[in-house]
């Protein structure tokens, strides 16, 4: 899970730079994103309860990574991150022993393998749709017979006035949680560089049926946040319903 771009000096408040920096992330990410527990807790309910192999998408420093080894404690998981900085973080926490972390580009290929569940969360937001399709195909391609893509992320809404009115909202929320009004703002301009590429809830459910999912869900929406679930056709399960 990722919101960040570097890391901060010493003595520094994690994110004076205008973004959430890597020292300090964990505790001031729910500062950050708003409505940030049942986010993830909708994330974990619907990994599949039989979830033996997952990939985790943009890892960070193993927030996620943590809750869904907590859920499926059995479970083999591999993280893919671009940061080493948010990786070494992980590597220093006990929860994560065992945690398979790889330092990489989530464009690039990943391990060969079958997955119950591919998982990613504030992440695919920071790439373009062009990427967003080849991830969704590489997802659906890599899922074992009912595996799921979960995808946690920031959408724009479908019609203007709602981003204003989530803009809104998103700024008190922070000035209430004590974000300093630098790392605010330096994240409302983080969202308005990203908007015009941004995918709404409906074009995303779209793209992952394109991608190959035949049944897609979004069980989570509240404000500019949406969690998406793709099924992979289980077998006697008729595709098209």
């Amino acid at each position: 899970m990722a919101m960040h771009t570097h890391t901060s000096a010493p003595g520094d408040y994690p994110g004076t730079h205008g973004t959430l920096e890597t020292e300090g992330y964990d505790e001031v990410i729910g500062g950050v994103v708003p409505h940030h527990a049942a986010f993830l807790e909708t994330l974990l309910e619907y990994l599949p309860e039989d979830a033996s192999n997952v990939l985790e998408l943009g890892s960070g420093t193993g927030i996620v990574t943590a809750m869904i080894h907590a859920a499926r404690p059995k479970a083999t998981i591999t993280c893919i991150d671009l940061s080493e900085e948010m990786l070494a973080m992980a590597r220093q926490k006990p929860k994560l022993a065992g945690v398979r972390l790889v330092q990489g580009d989530l464009r690039d290929l990943w391990p060969g393998e079958r997955y119950d569940a591919v998982v990613t969360a504030l992440c695919l937001h920071h790439v373009g749709p062009d990427d967003r399709a080849q991830v969704a195909a590489r997802a659906a391609g890599a899922l074992a017979t009912g595996g799921r893509f979960v995808c946690a992320d920031v959408f724009r809404p479908d019609e203007e006035w709602q981003e204003a009115v989530i803009r809104d909202h998103w700024r008190s929320y922070m000035a209430v949680h004590g974000v300093p009004d630098a790392v605010a703002e330096g994240m409302l301009a983080q969202r308005n560089e990203r908007y015009p590429e941004m995918d709404t809830v409906g074009s995303f459910e779209k793209r992952l049926k394109l991608a190959g999912f035949s049944r897609v869900m979004t069980p989570f929406v509240a404000g500019f946040l949406g969690v998406v679930v793709g099924f992979a056709e289980e077998r006697g399960i008729d595709a098209r319903r």
